[in-house]
């Protein structure tokens, strides 16, 4: 599995790309490309990798991704949140519309702001996602002008959140030499792969193709995270999965992702996710409740 330069299947008769995707698995390489996306997840969950950012996603979910901005959504073919498939809504435009440099207009001076701050990938609030559902169900049935004028008032509601997150950091570096973000997408394809079990600094650095020390500078050099740090956060985020969706004892989660030590698991899990295990799980559980 490589990263990869992705092209999107333009319409002639379109400036803006819209598609509405329901599909059982998500397992789609690591990519970039030239164009913004945004993403809109109406059912589904799974993890997602932007840039140097780990985290899990739901339904509801609003992400807007930079230009040549490396990303993944993926969930476990065979996992609890595999049930009922994803549905999501797909969004890709470019800086210039059909070769008009259409975000210069003074009127959208926010909206060009917010499309440079998206080199780092913004997360935006569960209210702007609310609010904009029946905006990009609707462009996604649109044709020419009307796709335009809801893309535009799209575009409007999304500067205006104030309440957004950015994911990736700004220490992260756009790809610039494919053949080392190939390397790096094997690596990241492995620990999909093995997480469970305990993997080796020179097991990994063998897959590479490198030597230990030389390896351990590149991971860094690329992610701005050492690969166990990178592994831990992997781990803890696919736990998070586990304590939401299942029933397993925090102690069985622990194992299930690759840790072998309890003591080890509550202390990694409460570093990055500031709760326990424990708390963490009854948490989640009192917020379905709310729904």
């Amino acid at each position: 599995m490589k990263l990869h330069y992705k092209p999107t299947d333009k319409n002639p008769l379109s400036s803006v790309y819209v598609k509405r995707i329901h599909q059982p698995y998500l397992g789609e390489n690591w990519h970039f490309h030239e164009e913004f996306e945004l993403i809109y997840f109406l059912k589904g969950s799974g993890m997602r990798i932007v840039g140097d950012h780990i985290s899990n996603f739901q339904a509801g979910e609003l992400v807007l991704v930079g230009q040549w901005l490396p990303h993944l959504w993926r969930n476990a073919e065979d996992g609890p949140e595999t049930a009922g498939g994803a549905d999501f809504i797909v969004v890709k435009f470019s800086r210039l519309l059909k070769g008009i440099d259409f975000f210069s207009l003074p009127e959208l001076n926010a909206v060009r702001s917010m499309l440079a701050k998206a080199i780092r990938g913004i997360q935006y609030s569960s209210a702007t996602g609310a609010a904009i559902h029946h905006l990009l169900t609707k462009l996604h049935g649109s044709k020419a002008s009307e796709r335009l004028i809801l893309f535009l008032r799209v575009l409007e509601m999304l500067a205006a959140d104030t309440e957004y997150v950015f994911l990736s950091t700004p220490g992260f570096t756009l790809p610039n030499e494919v053949s080392n973000e190939n390397r790096l997408q094997k690596v990241i394809s492995y620990i999909f792969t093995n997480y469970s079990r305990e993997i080796s600094l020179d097991e990994i650095a063998d897959l590479a193709c490198m030597t230990s020390p030389a390896f351990c500078r590149f991971f860094k050099g690329r992610t701005n995270k050492t690969f166990f740090g990178f592994l831990n956060e992997f781990r803890v985020n696919k736990a998070c999965q586990l304590l939401i969706d299942g029933e397993l004892p925090i102690k069985e989660v622990c194992y299930e992702v690759g840790f072998r030590s309890l003591t080890n698991f509550n202390r990694t899990f409460k570093k990055i996710k500031d709760v326990t295990p424990g708390n963490y799980r009854m948490t989640s559980a009192r917020i379905r409740q709310q729904l």
